[in-house]
C-alpha cells in the first residue's frame, strides 16, 4: 500500500511543492462519458459542441500554467453504466471509453493530467424519474454488499485497468462529498443514506480495487473539514477536502496540522467566486495553512461559486515570490 507520509508534505505523483489547479467537472453534468437518455450516442465522442467546450477549456488551463485538472466520469450514474432492470450494474456501457479517450488523451498532449472523480453523492439521492429515466436511488450499490462487489468489478476496476497507466491521469478521486449521503450526517431523505460504517467500508474496497488496477495515488474528496471521520485511518494517499465562504474563514486558515491526519491534504475545491475574498487570497492562505495544493472551482459549470481567471496560477506565483 502507497502511503503519502505527513500534513504537509506533497502527495505522491503530485506537482511539487504547492501548486494551484482547477476543477473542470463537467460540459454537461453525468452526460459527457457514456451514453444516456438526453444523449443516446454518447458523450464527448458524439457530440462535437460539448467536445470542443472541454478542449477549450483544457487549452485555457494549459495556457493560465495549470497542470492538474479535476473531472468527474459518473457522477449520479445516469450515464455510462449499464444496469438490468433491477438495478444491478453489469457493466460500463459501450460508448464509455470511446469518450473517456477522449478526456484522458487531450489532457496528456496538452500537458495537463486528470483526477478523475468515479462518483458523485447525487448518486445516492432519493430516486426521481426524468423523461423515464431514473436519477438517483443508487444507494443499493452501496448498502448491498454484493452490489457494491458487482460495481467494483464491472465498472471501477475496467476503468482504472485502463487509465491506471496514462500519462493523462494524476490520481483518483473515489468519491465526490460522501458527507451529503452518509449518516450521520446527511442532506438527502432518510430513504437514501448509507450508514457511517457501511461508507467508510465501500471506500476502503473501491481504494483497494483502484489500486489493483492503478499505480496513481487514491484520495476522496470530503466536503469540508466537519466529519472527516469518514475517511480517517483509510489509508488514502493523501486526504482531500473542500471550502467555501459559508464555512468560515477560520475553517481554511486553520493549520493543517491540527486536522490531525495521516497524510497530506490537498484543498480540492475552492470558489472563483466570492462576495468578500479573492481567490488568490484563498490560495495564500491555504498554503500558509499547510495543505499541498488548491484547485479552483471551476470552469464550465454555471453555479453561482463557479470562476476561473486565466492569471490564476501567474498571480499566485507573483505573490509567493515576493513573500
Amino acid at each position: 500500500m502507497t502511503r503519502a507520509g505527513r500534513p504537509g508534505d506533497q502527495p505522491p505523483g503530485l506537482p511539487q511543492p504547492f501548486f494551484v489547479g482547477a476543477n473542470l467537472p463537467w460540459v454537461d453534468y453525468g452526460c459527457d462519458f457514456g451514453a444516456s437518455a438526453w444523449f443516446p450516442q454518447g458523450g464527448l465522442g458524439a457530440r462535437p459542441d460539448a467536445r470542443s467546450r472541454f478542449e477549450d477549456a483544457l487549452d485555457r488551463l494549459a495556457a493560465g500554467g495549470v497542470s492538474i485538472v479535476r473531472v468527474f466520469l459518473l457522477c449520479d450514474g445516469r450515464a455510462g453504466i449499464r444496469f438490468d432492470d433491477s438495478g444491478v450494474p453489469l457493466s460500463l456501457d459501450d460508448r464509455f471509453f470511446r469518450d473517456a479517450d477522449i478526456a484522458f488523451d487531450s489532457a496528456a498532449d496538452k500537458g495537463l493530467r486528470l483526477l478523475p472523480v468515479l462518483f458523485d453523492f447525487h448518486l445516492c439521492d432519493a430516486p426521481q424519474s426524468v423523461n423515464g429515466v431514473q436519477l438517483g436511488g443508487r444507494s443499493a450499490l452501496l448498502t448491498d454488499p454484493a452490489l457494491h462487489d458487482r460495481l467494483l468489478a464491472s465498472v471501477v476496476r475496467p476503468i482504472a485497468e485502463r487509465y491506471g497507466g496514462h500519462p493523462g491521469t494524476a490520481a483518483w478521486d473515489l468519491f465526490n462529498e460522501p458527507e451529503w449521503c452518509t449518516c450521520p450526517p446527511a442532506l438527502a431523505s432518510d430513504a437514501s443514506l448509507v450508514p457511517l460504517g457501511r461508507m467508510r467500508a465501500c471506500l476502503a474496497l473501491m481504494a483497494g480495487c483502484v489500486r489493483s488496477a492503478a499505480t496513481q495515488p487514491v484520495t476522496v474528496g470530503s466536503a469540508g473539514t466537519s466529519h472527516l471521520e469518514i475517511v480517517r485511518g483509510l489509508g488514502l494517499d493523501f486526504y482531500q477536502v473542500h471550502w467555501y465562504e459559508p464555512f468560515g474563514w477560520e475553517a481554511l486558515s486553520d493549520p493543517v496540522e491540527r486536522l490531525d491526519l495521516d497524510g497530506p491534504v490537498l484543498l480540492g475545491e475552492f470558489p472563483g467566486r466570492l462576495a468578500d475574498a479573492t481567490p488568490s487570497e484563498i490560495i495564500s492562505t491555504a498554503r500558509r495553512a499547510g495543505y499541498s495544493g488548491a484547485l479552483v472551482w471551476s470552469v464550465l459549470s454555471q453555479d453561482s461559486a463557479s470562476g476561473y481567471a486565466d492569471d490564476l496560477v501567474r498571480v499566485d506565483d507573483a505573490a509567493e515570490g515576493g513573500r
